[in-house]
This record gives structure tokens, sequence and C-alpha cells, in this order.
């Protein structure tokens, strides 16, 4: 057996927060040596109970990666549907790091997702390290996105030919369906305007656009900071979105783990 035959994936259990978290820490701090303007990282970095709650959390899979009986790093799905997986986080102790681990973990990773025709993931633009590996294993970078601290860079990587099937076309958008995948050229915007939530009676920003495609338009509704991710005359993914009807009218919303990216 090779070292690299040695690596696997098991999902991990509460057990194994404090020593992911160790090796999670490790690994985004030495991002400073590849880019990083110093050591930490995203949310969660150096909690146990960041880990053990996103273990716990029944819309990830959250694996261990282990090399022979060591754990050695962590890799966290967020699981939007049969066909359309999202590498959440990964990472890999710094002492494991050139041994192809990251790479072999991805190969698992997709043999355990069979019927996945899309993935996708952002890193920050910044990083040395993670934006060649990612294009190296086959993922290519389709645009940008700004709902962080961070600008990050977004890739995907298809398996198929032809538009995933978590995807939708414009055209065949229909009323209250949820966790939309979709891209389309952005027309118009309207100008913003201030409504008082029904809910909680707080001040919202509210503004509308116009998202085309070869099939169709539609009214795309854009809250508070989703409003400046958004240009006229550009091209954008909306991921997890979701339709109603409102005043005889389809609307694109976007929920409240959903992103706009804007597209190369």
């Amino acid at each position: 057996m090779t070292d690299i035959d040695s690596v696997s994936i098991m999902l991990a259990s509460v057990e194994d927060a404090a020593t992911l978290t160790v090796t999670c820490k490790r690994a985004f701090d030495s991002d400073s040596e590849f880019g990083a303007p110093g050591p930490g990282g995203p949310p969660g970095v150096d909690s146990i109970e960041w880990n053990v709650d996103k273990i716990k959390n029944s819309y990830l899979q959250y694996y261990k990666i282990i090399k022979g009986t060591t754990i050695v790093g962590g890799f966290i799905v967020g699981d939007r549907g049969p066909d359309y997986q999202i590498c959440e986080r990964i990472w890999i102790d710094p002492d494991h790091m050139r041994g192809r681990i990251g790479s072999k973990t991805f190969e698992l990773i997709w043999q355990m997702y069979p019927s996945a025709d899309l993935w996708a993931l952002g890193t920050p633009e910044w990083n040395l390290r993670t934006n060649p590996f990612y294009q190296k294993i086959g993922f290519i970078k389709i645009g940008t996105t700004h709902e962080h601290s961070w600008a990050g860079n977004y890739y995907e990587k298809r398996f198929g030919d032809g538009l995933p099937k978590a995807m939708s076309k414009i055209g065949n958008i229909h009323n209250g369906q949820q966790r939309i995948i979709v891209e389309g050229h952005v027309n118009q915007i309207a100008d913003t305007r201030t409504v008082e939530s029904r809910k909680t009676g707080e001040e919202l920003k509210v503004a509308d656009a116009t998202l085309r495609d070869d099939t169709g338009s539609i009214k795309l509704v854009l809250w508070n900071d989703k409003i400046r991710q958004v240009r006229v005359n550009s091209n954008i993914r909306i991921d997890e979105g979701y339709v109603k009807l409102y005043r005889d009218e389809l609307q694109l919303s976007i929920g409240n783990w959903g992103s706009i990216i804007s597209l190369i």
C-alpha cells in the first residue's frame, strides 16, 4: 500500500470536534504564507462549539479526512439536492499538505455522490494555494462573490454534458419553486425604496431588477445587502432562490442561505 492509499474519509462525530478544530486552525493559519493578511480564517476556524454544531447540522455532511488512523483534515459538504453539492470547506493539516491528500479527498468525495453532476465552491481571490489547486483538479472559475469580508473566486465542476439537472431556465420557472439555481443577464434595476417589515417593523431596503435569459425574463427582488451585489448589464447566477406569485407576477427572490455570483 502506498502512502496515498492509506487516505480515507468518514463522517465525523462529535468526539472528533476537538481534533478537527486543531487541524482547521493550523491549516487556515498557514494561509498567511499564501496571500492571507494574517493568521485566522473563516467563521469557526478555532471553535470546537462551531464544529460540533456543523457536525450535528442535518443540512451538512461533515467528513473527517484520515491518513492511516490519524485525522489530518476535514471536508464539509452542503447538500443542495441530489444532483448539486457545495464544498463548503476543506482543510488539511499543513504537515500533510504535499502528499496529494487534497486531490485524493476530492476523488473519494465524488465517488460518494455519484448522482451529483454539479459541484461548486468559493475561495478567497488572494489565496495563492487554493486557486491553482482547484483548477488543477478540474474546477473552472465562473465568477466572483462578495458576500463575505473577502472577495471570493467562485468555481464549479460539471460531470456530464448540457445544463446540470439542478439548474433552471427562466422560462421553466414556476410558482412555489424552491432552491432555484438560475443564470441570466440583468437588464435593469429600479430605484431602491424603503419598506417596513410586517414581521419586525424594521426598515428594509428593496430594489427590483429584471433578469433575462434565452427563454424569458423574471422580476428579481433584491433586499438590503444583495442590492449592491448586482449591476445593470451584468451576468449573474442566483443560487438558492425561490419563486412566488405576487399580484399575478412571478417574482424571484434569494433565500437566507442563497448567494449571487457575478459571472465572468
